[in-house]
């Protein structure tokens, strides 16, 4: 009993870890080349690998000894949003007994390592490369990541400021969130009128027209199931909640639902069985496009403009008319406290941290960054924001399931260099599934160039001046 209590307990640790050593060996080797840039010359040049060959452990006590020896590079970890060495090296126990080595099978992974910091010393800096004593310290972070620090490492120049790497990974450029997490960085407490009193029969006739187009549309079979749950002659007075709270009717039924073979389950709520309709509809209706049209038509002119458009308009407009303005594209662009929580969106959703963060993606041959949220800050006033959300009526056959889209566009120096798309729909893809925002980011062609430039620190002189 004691035993299993304690492998439950070295789960739950395993579990809750932030870090696995996939890939150790990259992050210790590029932390090390970015100290000493021919640490790897040796053996990847001059065929000195002898020592490697025969024990594959060897190397991989070298790059341990590296991280425990009094140099440049530490075990880091963050104390208020800096990295500092950690001291607390028994962390370092078990981790580099969890991967192998083999100088032959995994050459190319110190062939991508030299690869990766060769990116980092000649495009961190927009004017030049990154010399060995430019680095003050180089912070492996490891078996210290957590949830709000889950770089690889952290490279600290002499200037102060600190660079937070990702290796072998590219930046994420779609992202989802719920719709009410959206809704509370754009129109905070304005979100609490969405079921309210004056959209709630908005509501219900969105799931009025829902359930009617499904039901009259369904063959025989699937008109005999819905009916299991609610008289047709009902459908029309549905209301919003109310749908979420139909069961099946039958009593023998009232615990785990009536198996329907269609479906191929059990189903007790009239939701999941609208659901599982709606995911089969190529079975369950005759005229499939027709219906799938229908609905969207519905859905754009009951969800997108009437609930969702009219909302955003009110609550963005309410005390902030001054802080919009028409553009001749059809484009409002934004002012003031609505400028504001948009830019405040975008650093939100983009990850953006007090440290600069980079990705280098594809083996390393893909290198962008991730401006700092202080960055913002300092560029503040050269921004431009612009945004439209205006809802085409006509279902267009091209826009998969035609939904609600913000569109907004980032400026700096008056040149483009963000450009992002909230979209919101129905996580699920109808609407037994909660709302949710899609973000969807374009970065400009030469946005690593430009943020790399206007991110050059000012020194006293330049202050004075």
């Amino acid at each position: 009993m004691i035993k299993k209590y304690l492998d439950f307990l070295l789960l739950e640790s395993v579990e809750k870890s932030y870090y696995k050593p996939t890939n150790i060996i990259h992050e210790i080797c590029v932390s090390m080349l970015l100290i000493n840039n021919s640490f790897l010359d040796g053996i990847l040049d001059k065929g000195l690998k002898a020592r490697y060959s025969e024990s594959s452990r060897v190397f991989l006590t070298d790059l341990k000894n590296m991280v425990l020896a009094k140099n440049r590079l530490h075990l880091g970890q963050f104390v208020d949003n800096k990295c500092v060495a950690d001291n607390e090296i028994s962390k370092l126990n078990g981790f580099f007994d969890e991967v192998s080595f083999n100088i032959e099978e995994d050459w190319n992974k110190l062939v991508n390592a030299r690869v990766l910091a060769r990116n980092i010393i000649d495009k961190l800096l927009p004017d030049e490369k990154v010399t060995e004593d430019m680095v003050v310290a180089v912070y492996w972070i490891g078996p210290n990541k957590d949830q709000d620090h889950t770089e690889d490492i952290v490279l600290e120049l002499t200037d102060g400021r600190q660079y937070s790497f990702y290796l072998n990974k590219n930046i994420t450029v779609n992202k989802t969130a719920s719709f009410n997490t959206f809704a509370d960085d754009l129109i905070g407490n304005e979100i609490d009128k969405l079921y309210g009193p004056e959209y709630i029969q908005k509501w219900n006739k969105l799931v009025q027209q829902w359930v009617r187009t499904i039901y009259d549309n369904a063959n025989k079979n699937i008109q005999i199931h819905i009916e299991k749950f609610i008289d047709e002659d009902r459908i029309d007075s549905l209301d919003w909640f109310r749908y979420f709270e139909i069961k099946h009717r039958d009593p023998r039924f009232k615990h785990l639902g009536e198996f329907i073979k269609e479906f191929n389950k059990n189903i007790l709520n009239f939701h999941d069985l609208m659901n599982e309709v709606w995911k089969a509809r190529e079975n369950c209706f005759m005229d499939v496009e027709r219906v799938y049209n229908e609905w969207m038509e519905t859905k754009v002119f009951i969800l997108n403009s009437k609930i969702l458009e009219h909302l955003l308009t009110e609550s963005i407009t309410k005390n902030n008319l001054d802080d919009i303005k028409k553009l001749e594209n059809g484009f409002k662009l934004a002012d003031g406290n609505v400028k504001m929580k948009l830019v405040k969106t975008l650093v939100e959703k983009l990850g953006c941290s007090e440290r600069m963060t980079y990705y280098l993606g594809n083996n390393g041959n893909v290198f962008n960054q991730i401006p700092s949220r202080d960055f913002f800050r300092q560029v503040y006033d050269d921004l431009k924001v612009s945004f439209d959300y205006h809802v085409k009526m006509l279902v267009d056959e091209e826009e998969e399931n035609n939904d609600f889209t913000i569109k907004v566009n980032l400026e700096m120096d008056d040149k483009p260099l963000i450009n992002f798309n909230i979209t919101v729909k129905f996580s699920g893809g109808d609407i037994s599934s909660k709302l949710s925002a899609k973000y969807k980011f374009e970065l400009a062609d030469d946005f690593d160039f430009r943020v790399s430039e206007k991110n050059i620190p000012t020194t006293d002189e330049d202050k004075e001046v």
